[in-house]
């Protein structure tokens, strides 16, 4: 059997049902699903304790297995124990530059005495002190030696003194060794050997000097007027009064002689 239309406040009606209906259901699934969404976040890990920062680095405990730093103090310590090292190692260097005096004692023991040496040749002496030169070795050549008296006559009982300069001639400044290894003097009496500054030199020095173009160096020498021998004897002989001549013998160039009397 047919029916008729419906009238708009049917229709209506009917719509407010089907909507009441459709809000049931949606009810129902949520409340049904609503269990599960509190299990999940009950179990859930992040907390508030595990969003809270990290303590401090130095708060936990120490690993022994991580070699703790050194000390300030540690520091210090190691500072001045270097120095100390540092201080002896210096003092011991200037200890040792004196030894260049050991020629001149042990050539006092074969009759005479080798001075210090002077004049504006650059840094050291004769005596083996001051700053070790620097600049390159003088050829043999370009350095030349002489010998002076510093009287012609000498009355009984002074002992004669005698200057060996040496002057670079060459172009450049360089280094020269004035010691008792590149250096001799040497007094005769016609063939006679009478003395030589190298007799009983039991450790002979090289005590190298600067010399600049042109500058003399000069190294004093005084003879006692006793006899040395190459043997080092006991034996002491003067030497007569008489006529002498004192000559250099080095390395280097060496230039001329001195005659001398002794009274």
């Amino acid at each position: 059997m047919a029916s008729g239309p419906v009238s708009r406040a049917t229709y209506w009606r009917r719509r407010v049902f089907l909507l009441v209906g459709l809000l049931a259901v949606l009810t129902v699934i949520v409340l049904a699903f609503r269990p599960f969404a509190d299990e999940d976040d009950a179990s859930d890990p992040t907390s508030t304790d595990s969003t809270a920062e990290p303590d401090s680095p130095g708060e936990g405990p120490v690993d022994p297995s991580i070699p703790a730093s050194p000390s300030a103090d540690a520091g210090s310590d190691d500072e001045d124990a270097a120095g100390g090292d540092d201080e002896d190692g210096a003092g011991d260097g200037a200890g040792g530059d004196g030894d260049g005096g050991d020629g001149g004692s042990a050539g006092g023991a074969a009759g005479g005495a080798v001075a210090g040496g002077s004049g504006g040749g650059g840094s050291g002496s004769a005596g083996g002190g001051g700053s070790r030169p620097t600049a390159a070795p003088c050829r043999p050549g370009d350095v030349v030696v002489t010998v002076e008296s510093d009287r012609d006559d000498y009355a009984a009982g002074v002992h004669p003194a005698f200057t060996l300069t040496l002057v670079n001639t060459g172009t450049k400044t360089c280094t020269a060794e004035v010691g008792t290894k590149t250096l001799e003097l040497r007094i005769t009496s016609g063939d006679d050997r009478i003395w030589s500054s190298l007799d009983c030199v039991e450790n002979r020095t090289a005590e190298p000097v600067e010399l600049r173009r042109g500058v003399p160096h000069d190294v004093e020498i005084t003879w006692d007027r006793t006899r040395s021998w190459r043997d080092c004897r006991d034996d002491v002989v003067h030497a007569r009064p008489g006529t002498y001549v004192a000559k250099v013998y080095s390395d280097y160039e060496t230039s001329g002689s001195q005659v001398f009397r002794l009274h």
